[in-house]
């Protein structure tokens, strides 16, 4: 039970510790919940550490001193972190299910190393049972075993093996601006993205009461602003409910600074001078933005939000956002983000307009489908499947999947050769110059086949030891 437990712990911290990006929006939702502001995923992982480290001391304390009676601590303790671990994901996939998605795709992207795990334990496993086995052909029937899993990788191959020649490396694409080491939809942000040399950046768009389109995700503004300061009765007011006026009093940036939510402020990632920079940061305009899309040649992505109830736009948002467009004059570089309802309005406005159809990776369409609508652009999150991304790609639309802040993830889509990538993680995904671990196919068959004879080896090693004495099992006798 003990092991057990410490596995456990060990899978716990491994997911939150290659999760980062996840961190803030699991952070919000226990802060909502709770009321209390606070960095809960750092204080579980140190939860679990704590209980994998006094597991290891019981378990040495119960070899070697078993009159302790320490099993009647463990088997409780036990349960009581097993129920913990399996709530907690199951609530997460409940409120995230592509996390399902993504721990298939990690360990299909390392199969290298887990291929090679589970094999070698089943050679020492099945080592051990032959060295106690008197039966012949029962011996024989356990060694042939890893013979037999052994040919599945090379049928089956891990996502780190290409296919073919590497596909051109995936462009970036800036969620809400460089948002790791900038605060979220702000200039600063999107400035801080061109800096760093990204193809487009990705924004929200709200419409302010008097149909002013700016740039803020949530459906509020208490997150993001001081809103509770300058505004302390609209707290939970929606955004859209707000004049511009009103919105443009806000600070949009302070709270990047004091909270710090990617540790990027404590690892020394961001500078003194940015810092006060973006301590008096503002709600930008869609116009403020379209300014820097065009004096950096970047394209843009969005997600413009509706609004209900009795707002003065609830019906009009899209008017709202191309009559901006077309004043700026930068349609030519934006990908249109537009459902079959929306396409005819764009169209008729900008008809050489790039549409970008955003799906359900649950429920893709057929890339056929897309063609024939008009699409030039598929904007999916990365749970997508391998084999949907290759029929796209193959149809001739240009691949974008959200979002991607994790090096060996990058790494996977662009092998399965991904467009480009809507990132937080601008510094880290910028610097990767080739797939982790990538391998050729003949470079893999050739490991491989190494691991596998080594197993068989392992294997048989049980009959050979007992053959020749050299069990280590057997009792020792003396002349």
């Amino acid at each position: 039970m003990g092991w057990i437990v410490i596995i456990h712990c060990l899978v716990f911290i491994l997911f939150w510790l290659t999760n980062p990006g996840f961190h803030p929006a699991v952070n919000e939702f226990l802060t909502d919940a709770t009321g209390q502001q606070l960095s809960f995923v750092t204080i579980l992982i140190f939860f679990s550490l704590i209980i994998g480290l006094i597991y290891i001391c019981l378990m040495i304390l119960k070899k070697h001193y078993p009159k302790l009676g320490l099993g009647g601590i463990i088997f409780p303790l036990s349960v009581a972190y097993l129920l913990f671990f399996y709530g907690s994901f199951i609530l997460l996939f409940l409120k995230n299910p592509v996390q399902v998605d993504r721990l298939v795709q990690i360990v299909q992207y390392f199969r290298i190393i887990v291929d090679t795990g589970v094999l070698l334990g089943i050679a020492m496993g099945i080592r051990k049972l032959t060295s106690h086995q008197s039966s012949p052909w029962k011996k024989w029937i356990l060694i042939f075993l890893p013979v037999f899993l052994g040919v599945i990788p090379i049928f089956w191959r891990p996502g780190a093996v290409l296919r073919g020649l590497l596909p051109e490396r995936p462009l970036l694409i800036a969620h809400r601006g460089a948002s790791f080491i900038a605060p979220e939809n702000t200039i600063a942000a999107m400035e801080k993205a061109a800096h760093l040399g990204v193809y487009g950046v990705e924004t929200d768009i709200l419409i302010s009461k008097d149909g002013i389109p700016f740039l803020m995700h949530d459906a509020t503004l208490d997150r993001t602003t001081n809103v509770a300061e300058i505004y302390p009765k609209k707290v939970e007011e929606p955004a859209a409910n707000f004049k511009w006026d009103e919105l443009a009093r806000l600070n949009a940036g302070q709270w990047f600074v004091d909270q710090d939510p990617f540790g990027t402020i404590a690892a020394g990632e961001i500078s003194v001078q940015d810092i006060e920079t973006f301590r008096q940061e503002k709600i930008p305009t869609l116009r403020d933005l379209l300014d820097v899309v065009k004096s950096n040649n970047l394209w843009l992505i969005y997600d413009l939000r509706k609004t209900g109830g009795n707002h003065e736009y609830a019906g009009t948002p899209l008017d709202c956002f191309l009559a901006e467009i077309l004043a700026s004059g930068a349609e030519a570089r934006t990908w249109f983000l537009a459902d079959y309802e929306e396409m005819q309005q764009i169209q008729a406005e900008f008809p050489q307009a790039t549409l970008a159809a955003g799906i359900d990776y649950k429920e893709a369409p057929g890339p056929d489908e897309l063609v024939s609508a008009g699409y030039a652009l598929v904007n999916s999150e990365y749970g997508i499947s391998d084999r949907m991304i290759q029929e796209y790609r193959n149809s001739g639309l240009w691949v974008n999947l959200w979002t991607v802040d994790e090096a060996w993830q990058y790494s996977r889509l662009w092998i399965q050769g991904v467009n480009s990538v809507t990132t937080n993680n601008i510094l880290g995904l910028g610097g990767i110059r080739e797939p982790l671990m990538v391998m050729t196919l003949p470079v893999f068959i050739g490991v491989w086949i190494l691991v596998w004879i080594f197993s068989i080896l392992v294997t048989c090693s049980g009959i050979l030891f007992k053959k020749n004495g050299w069990n280590s099992n057997a009792p020792i006798t003396r002349d």
